[in-house]
């Protein structure tokens, strides 16, 4: 029975190594890629945006509540193994920012009334991670480019599948005007399947469109939530050479 395994594995394997080395031979455009993208985390039971609160407290004072929460950035390195094939290692990551700022309005004498900052507190949770995985093109090419329509089409538009494994480390930062007042670190192992799409604007440039959905739990809360598990929307242009 091991002996049969062993076959089957080794076949298996064999299999692979010849499909992936075939493409890598007749694989005729600019193998590494650089990525760099802007979007948006979908952070558990949070609204994702930038939001400002302006509440007139008695007298001259004022509170200003502001949050900016969920704007994501990635960096990802890829190579490419054939026409269908590449691995790729990606930094990234989503912060959750508050703060919360009591003023006092000032007549100035020489200059239009405005607010000088009484006090001040900030509360930010920011989540980075590196990770490394496996994007698939399955309609690489398909059909000759210059006479057939499909073809033309695959080279211009490649919807891919990914998947990958990645360190997360999360940071729960609070601070107000003279100091930090407390920081606490969690990391953990997570996952991610993704879909996205490369545009060919030319040889050497492409702009892309990538959806992943992260699984992060870090067992410990950083702001009340453990895990941040969510969909990860980001936009951005590769260049490749």
């Amino acid at each position: 029975m091991k002996g049969l395994r062993f076959i089957v594995c080794s076949v298996i394997l064999i299999t692979g190594i010849l499909v992936i080395s075939t493409d890598v031979l007749s694989y005729s455009y600019p193998r590494t890629s650089i990525r760099l993208g802007f979007g948006a985390w979908d952070i558990p039971d949070t609204d994702l945006g930038i939001t400002v609160h302006h509440t007139q407290l008695n007298g001259n004072e004022r509170q200003t509540d502001a949050r900016v929460a969920g704007l994501s950035t990635s960096l990802a390195f890829s190579r490419m193994l054939g026409k269908r094939y590449a691995w790729e290692l990606s930094v990234g990551g989503f912060s959750d920012t508050e703060s919360h700022v009591l003023s006092e309005r000032i007549d100035g004498r020489y200059y239009d009334e405005y607010y000088e900052t009484i006090a001040s507190t900030s509360r930010s949770v920011s989540v980075f991670y590196i990770a490394v995985g496996l994007i698939y093109y399955p309609l690489s090419e398909l059909g000759n480019v210059e006479s057939n329509f499909l073809g033309a089409l695959s080279s211009f538009a490649r919807p891919y599948l990914t998947a990958g494994i990645g360190y997360y480390q999360g940071f729960d930062v609070a601070w107000n005007e003279h100091d930090v007042t407390d920081v606490y670190i969690e990391n953990t192992m997570g996952v991610y399947p993704g879909v996205g799409l490369d545009l060919m604007l030319s040889r050497h440039f492409i702009f892309n469109v990538d959806l992943r959905y992260h699984f992060v739990d870090f067992g410990e809360p950083l702001k009340d939530i453990a895990d941040y598990s969510g969909m990860n929307v980001v936009a951005g242009f590769k260049v490749a050479f």
